[in-house]
């Protein structure tokens, strides 16, 4: 039994390596419910020790939940590399629950992503999003945690919005990274 799990920490960890460094860029490892992360209402309860620092696309991602649970419009600016007064207009600003999440896929994308050139095709494909070759695609699966006590089994599939995997776009730009788009692709 202790060998087996030997074998399967030893194979977790060498994904973990691969998958963390592609093409130059830091992904996160894929996790699973079991090995979740938590996005609370303050730095103290939340494991992400990256919110407000968009140095990886991970912590963009991170930043642009915080920006939700914590209702804070500075965390969106920074998630989205944009100014405050260009914000898109979330609606009422109630904030989320605390959160559990865990990485579902990571990538860097290339040409052979899409099913266009998107730098040349945008032009007459409206409402593509505008994706590109370098850009980060992480898929989560998020939970809403109601209660105190926050774990898979205290938490629930959110009301609104994606039921399963959402998928978040990130660019970087001038070298931090930022969300661009997400959504349940």
């Amino acid at each position: 039994m202790t060998a087996r799990f030997a074998v399967a920490a030893l194979l977790l960890a060498a994904a973990a390596a691969e998958s963390a460094l592609a093409d130059g860029v830091s992904l996160p490892p894929l996790t699973s419910k079991k090995h979740h992360f938590v996005m609370t209402h303050n730095d103290a309860t939340t494991t992400s020790k990256c919110v407000g620092d968009t140095q990886a696309p991970m912590c963009a991602i991170e930043t642009l939940l915080a920006c939700f649970v914590r209702s804070n419009l500075d965390l969106c600016a920074i998630s989205l590399g944009m100014p405050q007064d260009r914000l898109p207009d979330f609606g009422p600003h109630s904030g989320w629950p605390a959160q559990i999440y865990w990485v579902v896929r990571s990538e860097v994308l290339t040409d052979k992503h899409f099913p266009w050139r998107p730098k040349r095709d945008l032009g007459w494909r409206p409402g593509e999003m505008s994706m590109e070759a370098g850009d980060v695609r992480i898929d989560i699966v998020r939970r809403d945690c109601w209660e105190k006590h926050i774990a898979p089994t205290t938490c629930e599939v959110p009301p609104h919005g994606p039921r399963g995997p959402t998928a978040y776009i990130v660019r970087q730009q001038s070298g931090q990274w930022a969300v661009i788009t997400w959504g349940d692709y």
